[in-house]
C-alpha cells in the first residue's frame, strides 16, 4: 500500500511531502492546478517513461520518493527476497531522479536499480487506469483478454500460445525437409567430393611448409650470416665474449665505490649471460643444419598443391581447412537431417496438441462469458442505463491462432426489444465510459496490486450516475487502496481521504497538495458543484453528499 510520496523540484512542485491513507483517496483542484502532479510523480518512481518536463524550471534534476508498505508472503515481499532488496523496516522505497539533460537514476531501498526492476516491482504494488481506458474497449481483442484476465485465464491461455508456437515451428521444420529433398542427394555427393579431395592436404600444416620450405630455400645466405655471427661472438681471436668480459673486469673493481656502478655491473653480468645462452644455441642450429634437396621437392609440391586448391574453391591455402571442417559438418546434417515423413508426424501431434488445448480454453471461456455477462449487465444498470444488456458472442475463426479458436465479441444494447449489436458500433460516448469504468472496477476487483489509481475515469459522467460510481470505488476500498482524481463532487464526497492540489502563484509558479478535514471538504465539495461563488445552497448540498456517504457505510 502507498503510504507517502515525496517531490522534490517536480515540474510545479518545489517541494511536497504527502501522507497516503488507506482505504479511497480522492485528488481534486480547478484545472490547471496540476490534479496530474502526483499521479505523474507516482508513475515516475514506478519506472515509467519520463521527460525533461518533470524537472521545475530553474533546477538540474527532479526527485520523486515513493513509499509503500507490505505484507510478509506477498508478490512484492516475495519479489523483495529474489532480488535481495528486503530490508527489516517492512516498507519499500522507490525513489527516481530525473535530469535536465534527459537522464534518469533509480533506487529501490537504496540500492541502485534498473527501470525494468523499477517496472516489475511497480506492476505488484500499482495497477493504473486512466480516462482513456474506454478506448481499449473498441479494440478486437479486449473482449477475450478481458474474460481471461477477470477469470483468472493466464495460464491456459499461455499454454494454448505455447503449443501453436510449437506447432508452426513444426510446419516450418517439415516445410524445410520438403524443399531441401530435391537437392539434398546431390549436395551430398558434392560435398562427399570436395572433402575427399582436401583430405589429404588438410593433414599438413599449411604454415609450417611455407615455413620450412623458405628455409631451405635460403639455406646457404643463412648458414653464412649463422658462421660469421658465432666466429664474432666466440671464435675469432678478438670476439665479443671475451671483450665483455674484459669490460666486465674493470667495472667490477669499482663497483663498490658506487651504487649506480654496481648496478651497471650487474645488468651487464645479466648480458653476458644472456649472449653466453645464445652463443650456444647458435652453435648447436648451425650444427643441426643440412640442406635436402629432396625435402625441398616435396614441399614445393605441397605449397603447389594447397594452392590449386585454394584457386578452385576460391578462398586462401590457410583457409582450406577451416572449409574442410565446415564441409564436414554440412555433410553431417545433411545426413541427420529426419525424413520428411517423421516430420510430418511430428506436425501432427503438435497440431494434436494444440487443438486439445485450444478447445478447453474455448470451453472455459464460454463457461465463464455467460455469467460474467451477467455480472457486468447488473453493474452497468445502476449507472443510469437500466435497460442495458450485454452477451459475448463466439465467432470460429476461419483460421485457428495463438489466441484459441474463436473471435470473441462484446455485445450491447441500452434499450429494451432491441438485439444486442457489437459495442463499437451502438455505444455511445457516455455509454462507452461508464462500460470501461465498471470494466475497471471489476477488473479492479481481481487484481494483485494493493494500491489502484483511478485517473479521471468518471468523465462523462454525473448526478446520480457519479454517486453510485462513488460507491462502487468505495466498496472496492474496503479491500484495496484506491487514489482517485476526479472532478465530480458525488464520487468525492464517498473517500476516506480528500487531498487538494492549488496553485500559487510564486516565482516560478508551483503547486500544492494538501489533506482536507471535514470543513475543508465541505467547501471543497461546494465549489465542485456551485462553481466560484459558494452559496448556502451548495455548502448545504455539499454537507447532504457527504452525509451519503455515512448513511450508506
Amino acid at each position: 500500500m502507498l503510504t507517502h510520496l515525496t517531490l522534490i523540484n517536480f515540474a510545479l512542485a518545489d517541494h511536497l511531502a504527502i501522507d497516503i491513507a488507506h482505504g479511497f483517496n480522492v485528488l481534486t483542484g480547478e484545472t490547471g492546478a496540476g490534479k496530474s502532479l502526483l499521479l505523474d510523480a507516482l508513475s515516475a518512481s514506478l519506472g515509467e517513461r519520463t521527460d525533461t518536463n518533470y524537472v521545475r524550471y530553474g533546477s538540474n534534476k527532479a526527485d520523486v520518493t515513493a513509499t509503500f508498505s507490505y505484507e510478509d508472503n506477498s508478490p512484492e515481499a516475495i519479489w523483495l527476497k529474489e532480488h535481495e532488496l528486503d530490508d527489516e523496516s517492512g516498507e519499500i522505497h522507490l525513489r527516481r531522479v530525473i535530469f535536465a539533460t534527459g537522464r534518469s537514476k533509480a533506487w529501490i531501498n537504496g540500492r541502485p536499480s534498473s527501470l525494468s526492476e523499477l517496472k516489475e516491482i511497480g506492476r505488484l504494488l500499482v495497477q493504473l487506469y486512466s480516462q482513456h481506458s474506454q478506448q481499449q474497449l473498441l479494440e478486437p481483442p479486449y473482449p477475450k483478454h478481458w474474460i481471461d484476465r477477470y477469470s483468472n485465464f493466464y495460464q491456459p491461455a499461455q499454454a494454448v500460445r505455447d503449443a501453436y508456437s510449437l506447432w508452426q515451428k513444426h510446419i516450418r521444420q517439415h516445410q524445410a525437409a520438403l524443399d531441401a529433398q530435391a537437392t539434398r542427394k546431390q549436395r551430398i555427393e558434392t560435398l562427399q567430393l570436395q572433402l575427399e579431395e582436401l583430405e589429404e592436404p588438410v593433414q599438413l600444416d599449411y604454415k609450417e611448409i611455407e615455413q620450412e620450405f623458405d628455409r631451405l630455400s635460403h639455406h646457404e645466405h643463412i648458414m653464412q650470416d649463422c658462421s660469421y655471427s658465432l666466429a664474432a661472438l666466440d671464435d675469432a681471436e678478438q670476439n665479443i665474449n671475451q671483450e665483455i668480459a674484459s669490460i666486465l673486469r674493470r667495472i667490477e673493481s669499482h663497483s663498490g665505490r658506487s651504487e649506480q656502478l654496481s648496478e651497471i655491473y650487474n645488468s651487464m653480468l645479466n648480458a653476458q649471460s644472456e649472449l653466453d645462452d645464445a652463443t650456444s644455441n647458435l652453435r648447436q642450429f648451425i650444427d643441426r643444419q643440412s640442406f635436402d634437396p629432396e625435402r625441398m621437392e616435396e614441399l614445393n609440391t605441397q605449397l603447389e598443391s594447397f594452392h590449386r586448391l585454394a584457386r578452385k574453391y576460391r578462398t586462401q591455402p590457410e583457409q582450406l581447412k577451416m572449409e574442410y571442417d565446415a564441409w564436414q559438418l554440412e555433410l553431417q546434417k545433411l545426413h541427420e537431417l529426419e525424413d520428411p515423413e517423421t516430420l510430418a508426424e511430428q506436425v501432427e501431434l503438435s497440431y494434436q496438441d494444440f487443438l486439445a488445448k485450444a478447445e478447453h480454453l474455448d470451453q472455459i471461456r464460454r463457461a465463464a462469458a455467460e455469467p460474467l455477462a451477467k455480472q457486468l449487465t447488473e453493474q452497468v444498470k445502476q449507472l443510469a442505463l437500466p435497460e442495458a444488456h450485454f452477451e459475448f458472442k463466439f465467432e470460429p475463426l476461419d483460421q485457428a491462432s495463438s489466441e484459441g479458436l474463436s473471435f470473441i465479441q462484446l455485445l450491447f444494447t441500452a434499450n429494451k426489444g432491441i438485439p444486442a449489436q457489437p459495442l463499437a458500433r451502438v455505444a455511445s460516448g457516455g455509454e462507452l465510459s461508464r462500460i470501461a469504468l465498471v470494466m475497471q472496477v471489476m477488473n479492479a476487483e481481481k487484481t494483485d496490486a494493493e494500491t489502484l489509481v483511478f485517473d479521471e475515469i468518471d468523465v462523462g459522467i454525473s448526478g446520480g450516475t457519479a454517486e453510485i460510481v462513488g460507491r462502487l470505488l468505495a466498496d472496492l476500498a474496503q479491500h484495496v487502496q484506491i487514489l482517485c482524481i476526479t472532478h465530480q463532487a458525488q464520487v468525492a464526497a464517498q473517500s476516506d481521504q480528500h487531498l487538494l492540489v492549488q496553485k500559487r502563484q510564486t516565482d516560478p509558479a508551483s503547486s500544492t497538495i494538501f489533506k482536507l478535514e471535514e470543513d475543508g471538504r465541505i467547501q471543497e465539495l461546494a465549489r465542485m458543484t456551485g462553481g466560484v461563488e459558494i452559496s448556502e445552497t451548495t455548502l448545504q448540498h455539499a454537507r447532504q453528499l457527504r452525509n451519503l456517504k455515512f448513511q450508506h457505510a
